[in-house]
């Protein structure tokens, strides 16, 4: 069920209300025993988008603390045709007993919110 490249891609094409200067973020949610999404936290800024060529990997990386904010004109010129089949995750960064890892979460989902300019992409939180 995990999204790839020309998934995201799609729905930037697709979602007529997303506009070249929607700023990307992540919206976590769990699934209820219904297999319904709810909402699991506020939606965090994309800051900056990972290419992995060695894994074939996209990754979406978000922070609640930071100010900067990926739009889809950036990430666009990021997704060219050589990436196309990559997966794509949400990267978050946590510091755990004085180390650093990264939670890499595939997306189920997309989503946009015209009156904050903003297109999410949904991960299980």
């Amino acid at each position: 069920m995990s999204k790839h490249v020309r998934d995201l891609l799609f729905e930037f094409e697709v979602q007529s209300e997303v506009e070249e200067h929607f700023r990307l973020h992540v919206l976590k949610v769990t699934l209820n025993e219904n297999g319904e999404a709810e909402e699991y936290g506020n939606a965090l800024p994309v800051t900056k988008i990972e290419i992995d060529s060695e894994d074939k990997e996209c990754l979406l990386h978000f922070d609640e603390h930071s100010t900067d904010c990926v739009t889809i004109t950036e990430a666009k010129a990021m997704l060219t045709d050589e990436v196309l089949g990559y997966e794509v995750f949400a990267a978050e960064e946590k510091e755990l007993d004085d180390s650093h890892v990264r939670l890499d979460t595939p997306l189920i989902g997309f989503g946009e919110n015209a009156e904050l300019n903003c297109f999410f992409v949904v991960c299980q939180g």
